[in-house]
């Protein structure tokens, strides 16, 4: 690399040099180096990045994916690191796949395992939600009769947004089929609680009970709403989705 003289600095290509500027200061190098995407392809040292590249398409075909399945649950809600996250999740998951080779190791198979299956019930879509947090504790599923039980819980023991009147509770059976990527979905009737309620105990049950043909999942919605005598309007604010069950 060497430093352009004169009074005017250049920037671009001419011929086979490279000139730019950098803090005020002329540069010029010989053009060429680097990766292109002829290199990558068909480069046998480029193996690696190839691979690297594959799988990383395939998770994030499966965030977007599961990201679109709980867009019920979701709708609303904002956290711009969210993808990020779902990201970092299925990037772990895929990982923990041992019987496929390097560039074709799958989501799918990294939740064969019992850690698979625990970073995807344990990933907080919708973080430091100590609400749904509770009611997560208090619940207890019947994959025979997809029937959720919630015991002794007390919603006025916790924050709630200015206009709300009620708490939403919504439970969700998602199938998701995590090679082809189709899903279905069978939620229950919103169970509503008032803000201001004492200790209440109730049960939710999908409005049609189907049984996953793929990988199950039990989804816990939360969302605070404002009624007004027979008006019910739906808030942004606090809203909560976790996942209680997963089952291959």
């Amino acid at each position: 690399m060497a430093r352009q003289k004169g009074i005017f600095k250049i920037t671009g290509t001419l011929g086979d040099v490279n000139f730019y500027v950098i803090k005020g200061i002329g540069y010029a190098r010989k053009a060429g180096g680097g990766f292109n995407g002829e290199a990558i392809r068909t480069q046998p040292n480029m193996q690696r990045v190839r691979e690297n590249a594959s799988e990383f398409g395939h998770c994030s075909q499966v965030k977007k994916a599961f990201r679109l399945a709980l867009m019920p649950f979701l709708h609303g809600y904002r956290h711009n690191k969210l993808h990020a996250r779902m990201m970092t999740l299925f990037t772990s998951i895929k990982a923990l796949d041992t019987v496929s080779e390097r560039g074709k190791r799958r989501v799918t198979e990294g939740l064969q395992t019992a850690k698979g299956r625990y970073l995807l019930r344990q990933f907080a879509f919708t973080p430091q939600h100590s609400l749904l947090d509770a009611l997560k504790r208090q619940a207890t599923f019947d994959w025979n009769t997809q029937r959720l039980t919630i015991n002794d819980f007390a919603p006025k023991a916790y924050k709630a947004p200015k206009a709300a009147t009620h708490l939403g509770v919504t439970l969700g059976v998602l199938d998701f089929d995590f090679d082809s990527l189709e899903h279905s979905l069978a939620v229950s009737p919103t169970h509503f609680i008032e803000v201001d309620a004492g200790t209440t105990s109730f049960e939710l049950e999908p409005e049609q009970v189907v049984v996953p043909s793929h990988v199950g999942i039990v989804v816990l919605g939360v969302r605070f709403y404002e009624v007004i005598e027979t008006e019910v309007y739906g808030l942004d604010s606090m809203i909560g989705v976790g996942l209680l069950v997963i089952r291959v």
